[in-house]
């Protein structure tokens, strides 16, 4: 049954209070709208964000394809925002703007809409809202416009109320942005599982749990004396090529680097409760043979230069996974000795003549053919320790 417009503003604003996304947002106020007798041939949204990955998110829902998301890379060039009717609103001021099709020049000379014209849309509305937000100054603004087909294209109740409703999703669409936003600048900063359990409330300082986790320390060999003479946009180039070759292959895997510590990292492959230690240590083993060929690849790629090896210690063992740090200044993490043994295992690699190293608990559970390296001290470890790597 179609919504009444009270009906329609109301499930808007449900729609920004609940966290749905954008795709979902756009593509069923289109539906509710065409319910309601408004032949639509396209809706659009688009908005700026902040994402390693992406500057722009636009979404467009067509009748029969549904909303579709896309993402625009940093790497990529838009569309010219200059030459979009989007662009020529915010030259002259306006929040609101319908291009006619059917009249002569009513493209106005945009290609966008004489493709839209081409297309068979006969009307064209478009919306334009600013926001002024000083703690996400990226988040700049959004647009949103709606396409009908119709002989003779929009009435005037319809103009009406796409100007009455289009503020609600514009701030429907920024909330659902901001809570993406937060989701993904937790995810980048301290990781898929950590940013997810900061973000339903384990924040206090000291709160967490005691884990049983595969754990990976892996650290590059070189990086100091390449440091000493390399620019440093070129090392921060290589370097971060080294740490694709690292970090993929765990969360390929369902580890989780947790932190990136100089030209190293440290990643966890948590055992569930009922999991398995064997399952845990093989995807850990299969994450570090794969980037130490990764990594391989990528010093032959910089021919030439000085080669950065990969060491990597594994270890299997019981940690705390919360938040530890000063009362402002946190840091989602593990601790333990268990962690503290992975590191010391690693920097034994180059003594021992071996690029990767498992704890004796790891070589146990994991399964696979090793064979032994002997008895060795760890530092600020009172017994030796033997370590094994693959046979």
């Amino acid at each position: 049954m179609a919504l009444s417009e009270i009906e329609l503003t109301q499930w808007i604003v449900k729609q920004g209070m609940q966290g749905t996304s954008l795709a979902a947002l756009l593509g069923e106020v289109s539906q509710k709208l065409a319910d309601r007798g408004m032949r639509l041939c396209r809706s659009y949204v688009a908005l700026p964000t902040v994402n390693p990955l992406f500057r722009v998110v636009n979404c467009t829902w067509r009748p029969g394809n549904g909303a579709v998301l896309e993402t625009i890379g940093h790497e990529q060039s838009p569309v010219d925002f200059d030459a979009s009717p989007f662009g020529l609103m915010l030259r002259e001021g306006q929040e609101h703007r319908r291009w006619q099709l059917e009249k002569p020049d009513g493209d106005g000379g945009l290609d966008i809409l004489a493709s839209l014209k081409r297309d068979g849309a006969t009307d064209y509305v478009a919306c334009l809202f600013s926001f002024q937000n000083a703690d996400a100054p990226s988040l700049q603004g959004l647009v949103a416009s709606f396409a009908t087909d119709r002989p003779g294209g929009f009435i005037d109740e319809e103009i009406g109320l796409l100007e009455r409703i289009s503020p609600l999703i514009a701030v429907a669409a920024y909330r659902i942005a901001l809570l993406d936003l937060a989701a993904d600048m937790l995810d980048t900063y301290i990781g898929l599982s950590a940013g997810r359990r900061v973000l339903s409330g384990e924040i206090r300082r000291g709160v967490g749990q005691t884990i049983y986790a595969a754990l990976m320390f892996a650290d590059l060999r070189g990086f100091t004396s390449l440091a000493d003479t390399m620019p440093a946009e070129r090392l921060i180039s290589r370097l971060d090529e080294h740490f694709d070759a690292m970090a993929e292959p765990v969360v390929a895997r369902g580890g989780e680097v947790l932190k990136f510590m100089g030209d190293g990292l440290l990643a966890v492959f948590q055992i569930e409760a009922g999991g398995s230690p064997a399952d845990a240590c093989a995807s850990a083993v299969a994450a570090a043979t794969e980037a130490l060929s990764r990594n391989a690849q990528v010093n032959d790629s910089h021919a030439g230069e000085p080669r950065l090896d990969l060491d990597i210690g594994l270890h299997l063992g019981e940690v705390f996974y919360g938040n530890i740090g000063s009362g402002s200044r946190l840091d989602f993490t593990v601790i333990g000795p268990a962690v503290n043994e992975a590191s010391r295992m690693e920097a034994l690699c180059g003594t021992l003549g071996t690029s990767l190293i498992f704890s004796k608990d790891f070589a146990e559970a994991s399964g696979h053919r090793v064979h032994s390296l002997g008895h060795h001290a760890l530092r600020g470890l009172s017994d030796e320790r033997e370590l094994f790597t693959l046979a």
